[in-house]
């Protein structure tokens, strides 16, 4: 996979969250409309009565479009925050390996990243990765040197550049750990 095509990656998988999200707010709504007047929803007028002013049409719509707004928030926010950083240039060598957590209902990856540069103190990372590629699965069990770009708020990595594309950080998904855990493995 090429750089433009991780990059259009990213953007894919950001307009799915956010059209996801946008359904959840048209959900709530629905749902206040439920609450405040049901024959705008199309409820039969002899029906109106068991939802108008039914709390639960209140509480759900509500929550479900301030999720939705956040949920909206995030789907926007992080993708273009994964660009500027890519454009920032704050980048450094190190050294990558893939994990893979595969349960029942999921399936996570995750970057073991170390730096070891020469008269640096050795730091290390644990990445969750967001939209990872199909061919993720084929780094598995690799040590690979890779560019990282890190994040200049934070100083964590954020996107990782390997051979064949971009690996993307999950937002709130870095963890630093002990960094032999990945040097040695």
């Amino acid at each position: 996979m090429s750089h433009q095509t991780s990059i259009a990656s990213l953007r894919k998988y950001s307009y799915i969250a956010w059209s996801s999200s946008c359904l959840i707010v048209a959900f709530g709504v629905v749902s206040l409309l439920l609450y405040i007047r049901p024959s705008l929803v199309g409820v039969h007028p002899g029906s109106t009565s068991s939802y108008a002013g039914n709390l639960i049409w209140l509480i759900f719509g509500a929550l479900f479009v301030i999720l939705g707004m956040v949920f909206q928030s995030i789907a926007y926010r992080w993708p273009r925050h994964l660009l500027r950083v890519l454009s920032a240039q704050l980048t450094k060598p190190m050294c990558l390996q893939i994990e893979v957590d595969e349960g029942s209902d999921h399936t996570q990856y995750y970057a073991h990243l170390s730096d070891d540069s020469a008269g640096a103190s050795p730091k290390s990372w644990r990445v969750g990765l967001w939209a990872p590629s199909r061919d993720t699965r084929n780094l598995i069990g690799h040590n690979l040197s890779t560019t990282v770009y890190l994040d200049p708020q934070t100083a964590e990595p954020a996107v990782i550049e390997y051979a064949n594309g971009y690996l993307w950080a999950m937002k709130g998904a870095v963890t630093s750990c002990p960094a032999s855990t990945t040097s040695g493995a």
